[in-house]
């Protein structure tokens, strides 16, 4: 394996570098080094966290952008050089890294402190395009992010939990409109305990609310009827509901 016109080759006959190999080229000095050097060394089956280490303590190899985001990404790279370059990217790349299982967990952690950092100086298109891929980090914050069309683009994301959903709309921070959205979303509008959420939700429409209550269990509709939050025309729809349902009963 020589070095050749600044890059690091081997003969046509060889197969690729060993870990030992690729060492070496680091021990003759990573100052003949380039940028795409660096990257083939990182991306290399053989690399080893030592040889990682010294690409990532070279603060001329490290300087080069796509050099920092493989470092960041790559599993073996040590996860105080991992942790201390999250600082240096950029958001998109800092928002699909958050969500990328081969990334360690602790890294992951570093960057979603990274990304709540930055959060507040970001754009509304922005944010609408982070909430549709973003980390449970970020959807707990754009969960009460006040403009509807970032909570429209939150309930794409196939990381939201129905947990996060209950906990906003039992928060007393949900706005009209987020109640609305999920009350039309065709995921959640479905789920048994987001009905019933809604409807306990004094700040619901209560259009929506009402055409909940159909798909509400007897006893869920009777502990509704009986506390002293649930205003006067939920507690008629539910007479009107409990009316017809004895009407059908005597009819058939």
């Amino acid at each position: 394996m020589v070095m050749r016109n600044n890059t690091w080759t081997r003969g046509p006959a060889a197969g690729k570098p060993t870990s030992e190999e690729l060492a070496a080229v680091l021990d003759r000095g990573v100052s003949a080094l380039t940028e795409d050097d660096a990257l083939s060394i990182i991306d290399h089956p053989f690399v080893t966290s030592a040889i990682i280490q010294r690409v990532a303590q070279d603060p001329r190899l490290s300087s080069f952008y796509a050099v920092r985001l493989k470092l960041v990404a790559h599993r073996k790279t040590p996860q105080m050089y991992a942790a201390k370059l999250v600082h240096y990217l950029h958001w998109p790349d800092l928002v699909r890294l958050s969500v990328d299982v081969t990334v360690p967990a602790p890294v992951r952690r570093a960057i979603d402190t990274q990304l709540l950092a930055r959060v507040t100086e970001l754009t509304l298109g922005q944010r609408i395009t982070s909430a549709r891929r973003c980390s449970l980090a970020l959807i707990k914050h754009f969960l009460f992010d006040p403009d509807p069309k970032v909570f429209a683009a939150l309930l794409v994301n196939q990381r939201v939990r129905e947990d996060e959903i209950l906990a906003l709309i039992a928060s007393g921070r949900a706005t009209r409109d987020q109640l609305s959205l999920l009350a039309n979303d065709i995921k959640w509008s479905f789920r048994y305990s987001v009905r019933r959420a809604l409807v306990l939700n004094p700040s619901t429409p209560r259009s929506i609310a009402a055409a909940q209550l159909r798909h509400l269990s007897v006893a869920d509709l009777r502990n509704i009827y009986h506390r002293a939050e649930t205003s006067v025309y939920l507690r008629r729809c539910i007479e009107r509901l409990r009316a017809e349902t004895v009407a059908k009963r005597l009819r058939s």
